[in-house]
């Protein structure tokens, strides 16, 4: 490479026109000799390809040294004598069209230089000619430092170089420059319908008023996510990645913005769906030694596709959150009780549906025992609505703004009831990774409803008995009692006068717990109630199936009033809410209901055969019971408690008689 040193003795510098003389005559030479030519100066050391663009970039002013280099001695030579000997002489007609290209060029570079958005130039060879303060910002970087550079060595993801190959405008893309989020425009520059560079221009998202809370959030939702995060353009040039993918793979965002997925992941799933436009969800793969799963998805901006996004997580990561989530299952089991506790409760006596006369009787005792605050205990059939009353006596009390507990003591393992009930405290027993609060300091001010109270063991109600004496409850671990204010209403299915017969309940808890007794009377002995119950759940569930039932046909009803109820309440809105589903019209008529309703008067009459009007022998009424009743409940169990026997008792009879449970 020959080179040679000129000391420039041209007034006002390598202005423009001078810059323009002088490139014509480097074109020359290039085209004659056959080799490029390049220029440099004491600030700009680095060698540059010469053109317009980077000549002005450069600035050279009156007094200053350039040198000039290539690999042909000539070409330097005649371009040495071009600009020592021909380019000073100027006639005064040549000054004042100077002086007007100075005065323009300095407008020009006052206009760039404070118009308050990023201005990058680059010529032919990519290598920057013009950049402003703005711009210089943005990348954070001094002009001596990026003037005459490859753009790609400043901003690797920088797409001006496409822009001089394609000739195609880009306008309103999405760039991430140095942690900035910007938006840009970029262009070929055009002299003689040849493009001798490009420029983009581009500015902060988060300048923009309305837009920049929501890209200060956006970015620091990208910056703290734990998933691994990468954003590739429609070109396939990764733009962002974040910090936790920087650090899972241990690299430097520099090193990896700009480059282009076909070039460092070829088969990779970001390739395929930047090439299928179609989204690949949970995939799992190694990946540089680590095991990920990850999703990659297209993006589209008003129907066009804008490039894709991918969220990567390490396996390892997730099995140990799942970890953690067993660890804390009780934690969460909590927060949903907690959950359940503050869910507002709208029962109340107006929404109790029923004129039986009986029926109206315990509403009243129930309004009035609602003003007190003593112990309430709840009888009756399974279904008849005894929590329903129990919310609505909560919510016409004064306590209706404090919590209301259910805890259904059937449904709650025995090992687990007395710390549901009473809490415990950190380091109790294994897995008690911190304090817990009972059933009962949780309803501490409401009231706490004790359903299926007659399935509770014998050794429990016993610590409850004293809790109801004293007023006061002490958590497992725990070193002191602690007083709680807390109304108690109880219910139970079971006959405890029975029970305390059979010493399975303690007589000194029932007389606890029965200080306002009320006893709710099953579906068949207010049976006037049905058609008016039939209604509410029409309306009820009409609402939930998106239906338009309108009524029960007379025949429908006569059933539904005949019909036995052995479910009470709860069966007769199951059997309706089945009968919408099923039903064809507006009306439902017999046909929607179950075989077992519409037979069931059938089943009554015939139920005591007496063949010629001759009573049978016992064990053939028997058989025809226990057939009945395993027809209508499927099970050894349920047929067991409508016939007051034990399973056990009722398989014998089964297997006695020859009766087949389908």
């Amino acid at each position: 490479m020959f080179s040679k040193d000129i000391v420039i003795k041209i007034h006002n510098g390598l202005h423009t026109r001078v810059a323009a003389m002088l490139i014509n005559k480097c074109d020359e030479l290039i085209l004659k000799h056959l080799s490029k030519i390049y220029i440099s100066t004491n600030y700009a050391t680095d060698p540059i390809a010469i053109s317009m663009l980077a000549l002005l970039s450069l600035k050279v002013r009156e007094g200053e040294t350039i040198t000039i280099s290539s690999e042909n001695k000539q070409a330097i030579d005649e371009l040495s004598t071009f600009i020592t000997n021909i380019l000073p002489g100027t006639s005064p007609h040549m000054k004042a069209i100077d002086a007007i290209l100075d005065e323009t060029n300095i407008a020009n570079e006052q206009i760039i230089e404070n118009i308050p958005i990023g201005i990058i130039v680059i010529d032919i060879n990519s290598n920057i000619t013009t950049i402003n303060d703005y711009a210089l910002k943005i990348i954070d970087k001094n002009s001596k430092d990026v003037l005459g550079k490859d753009v790609k060595d400043i901003i690797p993801n920088s797409d001006l170089p496409n822009i001089i190959i394609s000739k195609i405008k880009h306008l309103g893309k999405i760039q991430h420059i140095n942690n900035h989020i910007t938006m840009v425009n970029r262009s070929p520059i055009f002299s003689n319908n040849k493009v001798i560079g490009a420029i983009g221009v581009f500015q902060d998202i988060s300048e923009i008023a309305s837009m920049k809370e929501v890209n200060e959030r956006f970015k620091k939702i990208l910056a703290s996510s734990h998933d691994m995060i990468c954003f590739v353009d429609e070109y396939g040039y990764i733009s962002y990645v974040n910090p936790a993918y920087e650090k899972s793979y241990n690299l430097n965002s520099n090193s990896i913005l700009g480059k282009n997925i076909k070039d460092i992941s070829p088969k990779g799933i970001r390739m395929k769906v930047l090439n299928t436009k179609e989204k690949i969800e949970d995939i799992i793969y190694k990946k540089e030694g680590i095991n990920l799963i990850s999703t990659v998805e297209p993006i589209f901006i008003d129907g066009e596709f804008k490039g894709i996004i991918s969220t990567s997580k390490r396996v390892e990561d997730i099995k140990d959150l799942m970890n953690k989530l067993k660890q804390s299952q009780k934690e969460l089991d909590y927060y949903k009780e907690e959950l359940i506790r503050h869910t507002s409760l709208k029962s109340t006596f107006n929404d109790i549906i029923g004129y039986n006369r009986n029926f109206t009787k315990v509403l009243d005792v129930c309004e009035k025992a609602s003003q007190g605050i003593s112990t309430v205990l709840i009888t009756g059939e399974s279904g008849t609505g005894k929590e329903l009353i129990a919310k609505a006596i909560h919510n016409n009390s004064k306590r209706k703004d404090k919590p209301f507990v259910k805890v259904n003591c059937a449904a709650i393992p025995e090992n687990l009831l007395e710390s549901e009930l009473f809490g415990y405290e950190k380091g109790a027993f294994t897995g008690a990774i911190k304090n817990k609060p009972g059933k009962f300091a949780i309803a501490d001010g409401g009231t706490i409803f004790l359903d299926e109270i007659g399935d509770m063991l014998l050794s429990m109600q016993a610590k409850l008995l004293r809790v109801l004496q004293e007023m006061e409850i002490e958590s497992l671990g725990g070193t002191s009692p602690q007083k709680i204010d807390v109304r108690v209403i109880a219910a139970t299915n079971k006959d405890l006068s029975t029970m305390i017969k059979d010493k399975t309940f303690r007589e000194d808890l029932f007389y606890r717990l029965n200080v306002i007794p009320i006893t709710l009377p099953p579906l068949r002995e207010r049976k006037e109630d049905i058609e008016l119950l039939v209604e509410h759940f029409i309306i009820k569930l009409n609402k939930k199936l998106d239906k338009n039932i309108i009524e029960v046909s007379k025949k429908g009803l006569s059933l539904l009033q005949e019909y036995h109820w052995p479910g009470n309440i709860r069966e007769l809105e199951n059997i309706i809410e089945r009968a919408i589903n099923l039903c064809e019209g507006v009306i439902i008529t017999q046909e929607d209901f179950p075989i077992y309703i519409q037979k069931d008067m059938e089943k009554e009459t015939d139920l005591i055969n007496t063949p010629n009007g001759e009573i049978l022998n016992f064990q053939e009424y028997e058989k025809e019971i226990i057939k009945l009743a395993m027809e209508k409940y499927k099970s050894f169990n349920r047929a067991g408690k409508a016939l007051g026997l034990t399973h056990r008792t009722v398989s014998l009879k089964c297997k006695k008689y020859d009766i087949s449970v389908d």
